[in-house]
């Protein structure tokens, strides 16, 4: 088959492996792939020509051979059409395959007729989008990868039951795609510190059911959103035949007739592969708002709910069905979701998109509508005093305001721990030591020169970023520093302390769309708090903002004391000034829309409160109001 050129100081395989282009890159080897495509998932025939013994260049011995599906020599199909060249052999007794002359006679006719790789005329090009792993360039893609119903695509490789690679003709790109609404079993693999994790149960089971079914197949995609990485989550149809004419042919005298008109008549329906996984028992619904908002919800619940009766997969296990009902009974108690249990909240139901007036609200039959809220009730909460470390910036999947902070009650555990890493030597790491993703290491902040906590968080052969995780920030740390900048983290108290930063989002409110806008709002957010004792109170957890994708953070509202910034303690005051309020006042920030399946209850004086500077700032048209309201494009989306 057709290949880059290379040069005879390019022999060594590692060099080779290193220097390998995509297949969009080669001429004609795309032209050559689809060709075999044609012959994926059809019955074949293998004739074992030669054994080649491995080589200093080879991994493992070689097994060259004859496939054959039906009459079809799939070696003489390309070879004829110029997409690959037939061997030269030095000596007349080398092993070769058995239909070697035939070759060489399809190769001169190729040659004569300038077909494929012998054509005069310059190889096609096609100019691909690898858009897996570049966060910045997929987001560019998002919203034509979205409009689509269905999108025509090649998977052309399979990560995963649930993880794809695959490539979109249409947009002439190549996405990684997450199935969404589904968790399946994960298989073995290395863990964040090195330990190798083994196969949950039915992990190969699903990987090899998904592996046959789509590798190299012709699907239809359906983009629903992003996440924080740069891969593409959305559903994946595939084909399933309805008959199969694998079985025996009854009718001699016209058999090749019978079977070819039986295999033209195989009727092929799309398929959700999600609820075809979950109906396998390979995987059980992932229930998050974003899936109770499919419109193949009731379909992934249904399928759920067969292979629960019938005992498939997952299913099959008392100890996996145990823990599972666990999860959803801990995950659908409304109280994990209540702000305070004091009455300051009242239950809703009907609402789930953005808010402008309370009026919208529809109560429960049962909640009473009667109910005075005073400003008392916000006492009630469980204040704070907090000090603002930093802004966590997710580089996709984020819509909250979200940022780290450190409670003031811990201040002497960090000075303990500080005193700790900066009262002694360390052993800095091996010259050609290479820091792994997610290991914890203690690393020297570049401004001050002082050792802290950290985790690496993104790797690279030049560089890692580290995040101090006691404080939040990052910086980025060169391989010549990694012996006087790196070292590693002891075992012993600092190996047991938990991170002294925690990370949490603003309450009730969501940043705009606008990248510009989003930059602004934080700087405007740093303005208020930093280097300020501030109070914060938690209003729910383990609710996302709006319609991130990322994992939630506890939802809070942070207070700025102005009577008196020294005094410390749990106390508020009527005068002070709530960040979140002061954001929406200046149309820096929106109120998020409102989920009645994860927020069952709200605090309808603090909401009230936060819709009436919205409004003050809209009507004002106030910087992200400038254009009128933009949430309407939003919803569109």
């Amino acid at each position: 088959a057709p290949r880059p050129q290379t040069s005879s100081k390019e022999d060594d395989s590692s060099v080779q492996r290193g220097r390998i282009r995509p297949l969009y890159d080669i001429p004609y080897v795309f032209e050559a792939r689809e060709v075999l495509r044609q012959f994926v998932g059809k019955q074949v025939t293998v004739q074992v020509d030669y054994i080649q013994p491995k080589t200093s260049n080879t991994v493992d011995e070689r097994v060259c051979a004859t496939v054959r599906a039906d009459d079809v020599n799939l070696a003489l199909t390309l070879v004829s059409k110029g997409l690959a060249s037939v061997v030269r052999y030095r000596n007349a007794n080398d092993s070769r395959s058995v239909f070697y002359g035939e070759l060489l006679a399809a190769e001169e006719n190729a040659q004569s007729k300038g077909l494929g790789m012998y054509s005069k005329q310059d190889p096609p090009i096609h100019r691909v989008a690898d858009l897996t792993g570049n966060v910045a360039k997929s987001r560019q893609f998002l919203s034509f990868l979205q409009r689509a119903e269905r999108l025509d695509g090649v998977v052309e490789f399979v990560f995963s039951a649930s993880r794809f690679r695959i490539y979109i003709p249409r947009e002439t790109c190549v996405i990684t795609l997450l199935l969404g609404g589904i968790q399946c079993p994960r298989r073995g693999r290395v863990g964040p510190d090195g330990v190798a994790l083994p196969d949950m149960p039915f992990s190969n089971e699903a990987y090899t059911f998904v592996k046959e079914l789509c590798m190299h197949r012709n699907v239809e995609v359906k983009v629903e959103t992003i996440d924080r990485v740069g891969n593409f989550v959305g559903y994946l149809f595939v084909d399933i035949p309805s008959l199969s004419n694998n079985g025996p042919d009854t009718n001699k005298s016209s058999g090749k007739k019978k079977k070819k008109k039986v295999a033209e008549t195989t009727v092929r329906q799309k398929t959700n592969l999600t609820v075809l996984l979950i109906s396998q028992g390979f995987g059980t619904v992932h229930r998050a708002p974003t899936t109770e908002r499919s419109p193949h919800y009731h379909d992934m619940i249904k399928a759920e709910e067969d292979a629960k009766i019938n005992r498939c997969g997952l299913w099959s296990s008392d100890q996996f069905v145990k823990e599972w009902e666990a999860e959803v009974q801990n995950n659908s108690d409304p109280t994990a979701l209540s702000g305070a249990d004091d009455g300051s909240l009242i239950p809703l139901t009907g609402f789930s998109e953005y808010l402008d007036d309370l009026s919208e609200l529809q109560l429960n039959e049962n909640s009473d509508s009667t109910t005075v809220i005073n400003n008392d009730n916000i006492k009630q909460l469980s204040w704070k005093p907090v000090q603002i470390t930093g802004i966590s910036r997710p580089a996709s999947g984020s819509q909250g305001l979200r940022f780290y902070a450190q409670h003031l009650s811990d201040a002497c555990t960090l000075v303990k721990i500080s005193q700790m890493l900066n009262s002694q030597s360390f052993p800095s790491f091996p010259s050609e030591y290479y820091p792994k993703k997610g290991s914890l290491c203690i690393a020297c902040f570049s401004l001050d020169n002082c050792w802290y906590r950290a985790r690496v968080i993104r790797s690279s052969p030049k560089s890692v970023t580290v995040q101090f995780i006691d404080f939040g920030n990052e910086e980025v740390i060169d391989s010549a520093e990694y012996s006087s900048r790196l070292s590693p983290l002891p075992s012993g108290p600092l190996m047991q302390l938990p991170p002294q930063m925690k990370e949490y989002r603003l309450a009730f409110v969501q940043l705009p769309p606008d990248t510009s806008d989003r930059v602004f709002a934080e700087r405007a957010f740093c303005d208020l708090v930093e280097n300020k004792e501030l109070r914060l109170a938690v209003q729910y957890e383990s609710v996302p903002c709006g319609n991130e994708s990322l994992k939630p953070v506890p939802a809070v509202t942070l207070l700025l004391p102005v009577a008196d910034l020294k005094t410390s303690g749990s106390s508020v005051c009527p005068n002070d000034i709530d960040i979140s309020e002061s954001l929406l006042s200046n149309g820096l920030v929106c109120v998020e829309p409102i989920q009645p399946q994860l927020l069952k209850r709200l605090p309808r004086n603090l909401l009230h409160k936060y819709l009436d500077a919205q409004a003050l700032a809209k009507k004002e048209r106030k910087n992200i109001w400038r254009y009128g309201d933009f949430r309407a494009d939003v919803e569109q989306l």
